[in-house]
């Protein structure tokens, strides 16, 4: 049987096709925190949203999600 994958798997997944490894998410009441480790800068980030992860629903959100990534965290 299949089962879906969760918003934290999608976007980890997306995230590794642009050479970002998702470490870990903290999510708080408000917002929610994920700790990124860009392998071609080789440093980790944080990256804060108030769009929480599990409120991600179909691939093409998660895909909008990881360009506002990209765009803050290599300073676009």
């Amino acid at each position: 049987m299949f089962m879906p994958k969760n918003p934290a798997v999608l976007l980890r997944e997306e995230l590794s096709k642009h050479n970002i490894e998702m470490l870990d998410i903290y999510s708080f009441r408000e917002h929610d925190v994920i700790r990124l480790y860009d392998k071609q800068a080789r440093r980790v980030v944080l990256y804060k949203n108030k769009r929480k992860v599990n409120s991600l629903l179909s691939r093409e959100e998660v895909a909008n999600y990881v360009a506002e990534i990209i765009k803050v965290i290599k300073g676009i």
